[in-house]
């Protein structure tokens, strides 16, 4: 109830909106309900728009985020705060315009389809925070209707399009799909290369041949010594800006000295040489 306020907005439009113009909503106590790499992104960027106060509302515990752990963490550190096992109420609305969220807390029970177990609400255990920003990164679903124009597509368990693996070809032999659409949320690589498969599939529908030259073996002329001894070295840490400078939208991931770009550039990339030395250690500790 009252989801429709003024004050309460959608993460993806919210974020959207800010990376095409410049501009999003603004508020001084901002609450965001969810616990994707979107809600935290949106929770980040609320910040760094001039909120007093962000506080991201997730009704699991933390271990259970979705989103990246490296996101979370950078998160608290710019003074995002955090409230776990807790899942929105209601909304208080004052002249059309969002005043507080009042949240329930909630407790693990059983585990659901999902793998994780299910959070359900504990009697009378409820808290308020102001807020005339409201941001909802709760998930979206897929809208079939509004793809197929009344064409009949055969969905999957999940509710997902059901398409054929190896081509993207779904139950209408002219209709394909890929990325999110069929597989649930996943990374721009997967859609990519949904998308590959699927322009095979077309042409083997249209040609009746099966054709995908980019997939064919070149010889890469690049001098190689597969004989080398390669050394094992970890991998640089990734300096950041420091929290206190990141008020605005510059980049927090900084870049490598020329030094250590080159080391990190000459690091070993033989894993079957390091599969094979960790064997031979471990045989050699056996001994031992």
């Amino acid at each position: 109830k009252g989801e429709d306020a003024k004050g309460v907005v959608e993460a993806i439009e919210y974020l959207r909106t800010y990376n095409l113009t410049g501009h999003a909503p603004k508020g001084a106590e901002v609450v965001v309900v969810g616990g994707g790499n979107a809600a935290v992104d949106a929770a980040r960027t609320a910040l760094r728009l001039g909120a007093a106060k962000v506080t991201v509302v997730y009704r699991r515990t933390r271990s259970e985020m979705p989103a990246y752990a490296e996101e979370v963490e950078e998160a608290e550190r710019e003074g995002v705060r955090f409230e776990f096992l807790a899942a929105p109420l209601s909304l208080e609305v004052k002249s059309g315009t969002l005043a507080a969220a009042t949240f329930r807390r909630m407790e693990l029970g059983e585990f659901d389809k999902s793998g994780r177990r299910r959070p359900v609400a504990k009697a009378g255990a409820e808290f308020t925070l102001e807020a005339d920003l409201l941001i909802a990164a709760i998930g979206q679903a897929l809208a079939p209707s509004e793809l197929f124009d009344g064409t009949s597509v055969k969905l999957s368990e999940r509710e997902y399009i059901a398409v054929e693996a190896t081509t993207g070809q779904t139950s209408v032999e002219w209709i394909f799909a890929g990325g999110d659409a069929a597989t649930g949320p996943s990374s721009v690589i997967e859609a990519v290369a949904a998308g590959e498969r699927a322009a095979v599939g077309i042409n083997r529908l249209l040609t009746g041949e099966t054709v995908a030259p980019w997939r064919e073996d070149r010889l890469v002329d690049t001098a190689y010594d597969p004989d080398a001894d390669p050394e094992m070295t970890g991998r640089a840490a990734l300096k950041l800006l420091p929290a206190a400078k990141r008020a605005g939208f510059a980049e927090v991931e900084c870049t490598w000295a020329s030094k250590t770009a080159l080391g990190e550039s000459r690091r070993c990339l033989r894993c079957d040489w390091r599969d094979e030395a960790a064997t031979a250690g471990a045989k050699q500790t056996a001994r031992n």
